[in-house]
């Protein structure tokens, strides 16, 4: 089907008349002294004068055409294909990363290379946005204090380059757990209801905030969002190195992340291990699977250089003609 994408541009069409009528030229032998002397005056007037298909009249109607043609032009004429159904994925994620000062251990293996917590999460989280094309995504960190970082995105390419960026201790040392979800919910109530999750990591126990875990919890449960927990951390038996020797890590308060999970509609995992970790992203992954309603997209191939070339070539034409007149 071809259409005009701007039709009102036609409009304008008759200006040109307009104008005319208006700002009348002045005659040859009319002495205005306020007039502009134009010396090659007599080759313009020749335009309207003359009969029969002289080369002054094909110049005018050459300069026609030419308007004609970039009037067409301007209205964008297009040609739109039949409606196509195109089924849609989609979720709104927000990612609660815990980037305290205990997430700095080296007690994880990514890929046969001892690694800090936190940069196995960054690890495991940067392959996780590359499976979310389709998804509004957002993180929010949390130590001491907890602040939105990167804001709901369906831009998962920058999305992910800022993962790269997050740092131990760039909110404080302490964890603060009920301040981060209370941003959480703040942050994913700003998208429309549907499909509205947040993933919350941590590595601890409460040692800090101003909101209560509690609240934050009913915040949650009264906009009806989702809260999906994880807790990271080795067994005891399973730390090595230097800080098993030195007692090192980071209670993990598994009772109070299974709480706010269960309240909420969510559930808790427990990753030990990168494969843990790995697979826990793709469990939550199938069980917030939606379809959303198909929208119907159209093709549409512009048209407008057609008439554009066109009208280039009449003017072409009219001021090669005007220069052998």
């Amino acid at each position: 089907m071809n259409t005009f994408i701007w039709p009102l541009v036609f409009l304008i069409l008759p200006l040109p008349f307009f104008i005319r009528l208006i700002f009348k030229p002045v005659e040859a032998h009319t002495e205005t002294p306020s007039a502009l002397r134009v010396p090659f005056f007599d080759r313009v007037y020749g335009l309207s004068i003359g009969s029969g298909f002289t080369p002054a009249r094909w110049q005018k109607w050459a300069l026609i055409l030419a308007w004609i043609c970039f009037v067409i032009a301007g209205a964008r004429p297009a040609f739109l294909g039949d409606p196509v159904p195109v089924s849609t994925e989609g979720r709104n994620i927000l990612l609660t990363l815990d980037v305290s000062g205990s997430m700095r251990e080296k007690d994880f293996d990514y890929g046969g290379i001892p690694v800090s917590r936190l940069q196995m999460v960054k690890a495991v989280v940067s392959d996780f946005l590359v499976k979310r094309q389709g998804d509004n995504v957002g993180i929010v960190v949390f130590g001491s204090r907890a602040a939105p970082y990167v804001p709901l995105s369906f831009d998962l390419k920058t999305v992910k380059s800022l993962v790269d960026e997050i740092g131990v201790g760039m909110v404080g040392e302490q964890t603060a757990i009920g301040d981060a979800l209370a941003v959480s919910v703040r942050e994913i109530m700003k998208v429309p209801a549907t499909s509205r999750m947040i993933i919350l990591l941590s590595d601890g126990v409460e040692t800090a905030g101003s909101v209560s875990i509690p609240r934050a919890i009913e915040l949650a449960k009264k906009e009806g969002i989702k809260v999906y927990t994880i807790g990271i951390g080795p067994d005891e038996g399973q730390r090595s190195g230097f800080f098993a020797l030195m007692g090192g890590g980071s209670e993990l308060d598994e009772k109070t992340l299974r709480e706010i999970a269960a309240q909420t509609g969510g559930s808790y995992f427990r990753a030990k291990s990168t494969a843990d970790l790995e697979n826990i992203y793709q469990t939550i992954d199938q069980m917030e699977k939606i379809t959303g309603k198909d929208q119907f997209v159209q093709l549409r191939r512009e048209l407008f250089y057609y008439p554009l070339i066109l009208g280039l070539l009449f003017l072409w034409m009219a001021f090669w003609r005007g220069r052998r007149i």
